[in-house]
C-alpha cells in the first residue's frame, strides 16, 4: 500500500485555490439561501452539493496526491500533467451552466410541457396499489432472473467483464431497481401509506447486494429529498446522521465487494479509487487527447443509439464513451467500464472549448427550466398544488434524462424511463376499463 500525504498543498497552484474558494463560497452562500427557503434538503442542493461542490471543490485536491498510484499505477505523471486544464474546463463549464440555469429560472414563458407529462405519467401510473404489486413484482422476477443466471451478490460489476452475456440484464436491473424504489416510496409519502413506503426503502437496498453504490446509495439520497423538501425538513443533527450512515454504508459495500487495492482501504476508494474521482478522470482522459483531436459528436450518435445492440452496429461499440474515454486514457475498455469526467467532459472530447461552453448553457437553460417547475408546483395554491413527493420525483426523473443527454454512458436509462412511463400508462388505462 501506498504511504503518501492525502492533500499535497504545495501542488496546487494559487489560481486554483481562488477557483475552488470561489466555489467554495458561492456553494454555501446558495444552501444557506436555499435552507431558508426549502429546508436541509432539496432538489438544487443535492444538485449543487453532489454533482459539483463535493465532486469538484472537495475531491479536487486529492487528485494531487500519490495515494492515486495504487489505482493509477503509471499514468499518474500524466494525470498530473493535466489536473490544470481540467479544472480550468470545469470552471468554464460551471459558469457556462450558472448563466444557462439563471436564464432559464428567470424565464417567463409557459411551464414545461415535458414536466407536466412526466409527471401525470408518474401519478396516474405509478401511484396507486395495484401499481405497487407490480413493481415489487417486477423487482423481484429481475432479481430472481440475474442469480438464475450465475449473478453472485456483491460482485456484480466485476462478474459482467467476465461474463457479458449478464451485462443487459445486470443494466436493466441497475435502472428498474430505483425506478421502483421511488415509485413506492412517492405512493407511500404522498398517499399516507407507511407500509409501502417501507417497501420502497427495502427495495433500495438491494442495490447493495449487487455492489452497485449508484443504485442503494444515491437513489437512498434521491428519496430522502423526495421526503423532506416538501415538508421544509429542517433538522440538520438527522440529516447529518443519515449521511453519516449513508456514507458508512457505502464503506462497508466496498469491503463487502473486496476493494482493497486503493490506499486507504474503504475510505480511501472515495478519494483515491474509482468512485467519486471525476476531476481525476477528466486530467486522464485529457492526457490522451490531441489538441484539435476532436470527435465531432460521434459519441453522442453512438450513445442516442444505445438501444442497437453493439455486435449489431460496429460504429457503437468503437465510439461509445465507454469506450472512448478508456482508450484516451491507455486502458483496456475490454477490462474497464469508462472514465467519468464532469458533466462538461464529454462535451469537450466531441467539440472543444466552444462545444463545452455552449453545451454547459443549453445544459444549465434545461435544468433552469426543471428547477422553476419544481419550485412554482410546490408553491401553488393548496387547492391547485399538485402531490409534492410526486414533484421532486419528476424533477430527478428529467435530471437523469437531461444529463444522460449530455453525458451518454447513461443514455440507456432514457430509454428505460420512456418504456417505465410506457407501462405505467397501459396499466391506467386498463384499471380504468376495468373499473
Amino acid at each position: 500500500m501506498y504511504d503518501a500525504p492525502w492533500l499535497p498543498f504545495e501542488r496546487i497552484g494559487t489560481l486554483n485555490w481562488l477557483i475552488l474558494a470561489t466555489g467554495a463560497i458561492g456553494f454555501i452562500v446558495f444552501w444557506c439561501l436555499d435552507y431558508r427557503r426549502w429546508g436541509a434538503l432539496s432538489f438544487a442542493g443535492y444538485l449543487f452539493g453532489f454533482q459539483y461542490f463535493l465532486k469538484i471543490v472537495v475531491l479536487y485536491p486529492f487528485a494531487w496526491s500519490d495515494n492515486n498510484i495504487v489505482a493509477t499505477g503509471q499514468f499518474f505523471d500524466r494525470i498530473l500533467d493535466h489536473l490544470d486544464l481540467a479544472l480550468y474546463l470545469t470552471a468554464g463549464g460551471v459558469v457556462a451552466m450558472l448563466c444557462g440555469l439563471a436564464l432559464g429560472a428567470a424565464m417567463l414563458s409557459r411551464p414545461p410541457v415535458l414536466c407536466s407529462l412526466v409527471y401525470r405519467c408518474v401519478v396516474q401510473g405509478w401511484c396507486g396499489s395495484g401499481a405497487a404489486a407490480v413493481s415489487i413484482g417486477i423487482v423481484l422476477g429481475l432479481t430472481g432472473l440475474l442469480f438464475a443466471l450465475g449473478f453472485k451478490p456483491f460482485v456484480a460489476r466485476s462478474l459482467v467483464f467476465e461474463r457479458p452475456e449478464l451485462r443487459p440484464f445486470y443494466n436493466l436491473w441497475s435502472q428498474i431497481v430505483p425506478l421502483c424504489a421511488a415509485g413506492l416510496v412517492v405512493y407511500g409519502a404522498g398517499w399516507r401509506r407507511p407500509g409501502v413506503l417501507v417497501m420502497g426503502i427495502g427495495v433500495t437496498l438491494l442495490g447493495v447486494i449487487g455492489g452497485n453504490r449508484t443504485v442503494a446509495i444515491l437513489t437512498l439520497i434521491q428519496v430522502g429529498v423526495i421526503l423532506a423538501m416538501p415538508r421544509r425538513f429542517r433538522n440538520l443533527l438527522v440529516v447529518a446522521g443519515g449521511a453519516l450512515a449513508l456514507a458508512s454504508a457505502a464503506v462497508a459495500t466496498t469491503l463487502l465487494r473486496g476493494d482493497t487495492g486503493t490506499s486507504g482501504g474503504g475510505l480511501g476508494t472515495f478519494f483515491f479509487g474509482n468512485e467519486l474521482t471525476d476531476m481525476r478522470d477528466f486530467a486522464w482522459i485529457l492526457s490522451g487527447l490531441d489538441d484539435g483531436q476532436w470527435l465531432g459528436g460521434k459519441t453522442y450518435i453512438a450513445g442516442y443509439l444505445s438501444f442497437i445492440p453493439a455486435y449489431l452496429m460496429p460504429f457503437r461499440e468503437t465510439y461509445a464513451f465507454g469506450r472512448v474515454s478508456p482508450l484516451l486514457a491507455g486502458l483496456d475498455p475490454l477490462h474497464h467500464s469508462g472514465l467519468r469526467p464532469p458533466i462538461f467532459g464529454e462535451m469537450y472530447v466531441n467539440f472543444g472549448l466552444p462545444g463545452l461552453l455552449i453545451g454547459g448553457f443549453i445544459y444549465g437553460l434545461l435544468v433552469g427550466r426543471v428547477l422553476r417547475w419544481i419550485s412554482e408546483s410546490l408553491e401553488a395554491p393548496v387547492a391547485e398544488r399538485p402531490v409534492p413527493e410526486a414533484v421532486v420525483w419528476t424533477g430527478f426523473l428529467m435530471l437523469q434524462m437531461i444529463d444522460a443527454f449530455v453525458f451518454t454512458p447513461a443514455f440507456f436509462g432514457v430509454y428505460v424511463i420512456v418504456g417505465w412511463l410506457v407501462l405505467g400508462q397501459l396499466m391506467a388505462q386498463l384499471g380504468r376499463r376495468l373499473a
